[in-house]
């Protein structure tokens, strides 16, 4: 009776995590079906192979991203140097591929400048005893400025056209930095002590510390995960896209443009975990994007529009939950 009640449970979870990707297929599929830009010689492209492989491959840069955000903002941070320390790192790390002309030495470059860069971050934040924003902001600032400095201030433009250097921007390559990525949130949240107690800090981070946790062995431990995270998430970037040197915190709104699947992931992940909403999340979105692709709306104010009006309905549905689960609860009462 327990094993049939404990299977039930996890089908639950599971229908629960799957329904929002599988609605947003549903309501794309229902639009261009019905807008004529959408076909092309009488064929719907958004049905084509092409939409598992561009939903995957762009999942794979969100999920890392949107990991490194949620990795901070669960112990009760928001780091805005998280882009910055990203296009430095993916700047460094593609460089040094294209010499090499070895996309293996440009990952363990990313993830080696990554780790190093956020554990500068984590430091400063320690020893300076700054408000996390200002901190971060600044650290934004160091690290953009250093763009205009490393290899001339030239970026790195070729990296991603390179099919020799760009293994891990496509399928299936892009699969194993984001399995590592995904990995390190795993262990660091459900199998450190500094990812159990830092849910403790961030809730009571007086309380914590007066029970005995040592906060600034936790900051640099977390930081060390997310420069992990950062640095796979970098050589993904650099490996789908052309990176210039950024300034005037510039490098926040690529942070900005990943942070959507983090609030959506984390309550999708109420149902199961947090990594598994955020993953969920990620594809869900990208289904959408792909769709807005096939509109003719992928680029540009419109997409910024749609989405916005998505989230915010998104958040809007999401605040009535409980109202939803009484009403629900109810209605079978009297059934």
């Amino acid at each position: 009776m327990k094993n049939s009640s404990n299977g039930r449970t996890i089908l639950k979870k599971i229908i629960l995590s799957v329904i929002f990707p599988l609605l947003m297929f549903t309501v794309m599929l229902i639009i261009t079906a019905s807008n004529d830009k959408s076909y092309v010689n009488g064929k719907l492209i958004f049905l084509t192979t092409d939409l598992i492989k561009q939903v995957f491959i762009n999942s794979c840069m969100t999920v890392c991203v949107a990991m490194a955000i949620w990795l901070q903002l669960k112990n009760g941070r928001f780091d805005f140097s998280g882009g910055a320390s990203m296009i430095l790192t993916a700047i460094v790390a593609g460089n040094i591929g294209i010499q090499t002309q070895s996309p293996w030495v440009a990952l363990i470059i990313a993830v080696v400048l990554g780790v190093i860069l956020n554990c500068f971050t984590g430091f400063i934040y320690i020893v300076g005893k700054l408000p996390i924003i200002i901190c971060t902001i600044g650290m934004t600032l160091l690290y953009e400025s250093l763009t205009y400095l490393v290899f001339g201030g030239q970026g790195i433009r070729i990296f991603y056209s390179q099919a020799t250097t760009s293994i891990f921007g496509r399928m299936p390559g892009v699969l194993f930095p984001t399995a590592l990525a995904v990995a390190a949130f795993v262990i660091y949240s459900y199998f450190t002590s500094a990812g159990r107690k830092g849910k403790i800090l961030s809730n009571n981070q007086r309380a914590g510390v007066n029970i005995g946790i040592n906060e600034k062995k936790n900051v640099f431990i977390s930081y060390i995960f997310t420069g992990i995270i950062i640095g796979l998430a970098a050589i993904v970037y650099v490996s789908q896209n052309e990176v210039k040197p950024q300034s005037g915190l510039a490098t926040s709104g690529i942070l900005f443009s990943y942070i959507v699947p983090v609030f959506m992931g984390t309550f999708i992940g109420l149902a199961s975990l947090d990594v598994v909403g955020i993953i969920i999340a990620a594809i869900g979105m990208e289904i959408m994007n792909y769709g807005l692709n096939c509109l003719n709306l992928g680029a540009g104010g419109w997409q910024q529009i749609i989405m916005g009006i998505f989230v915010l309905a998104f958040y809007a549905f999401s605040a009535q939950t409980d109202k939803i689960e009484i009403f629900l609860a109810r209605f079978q009462a009297k059934r």
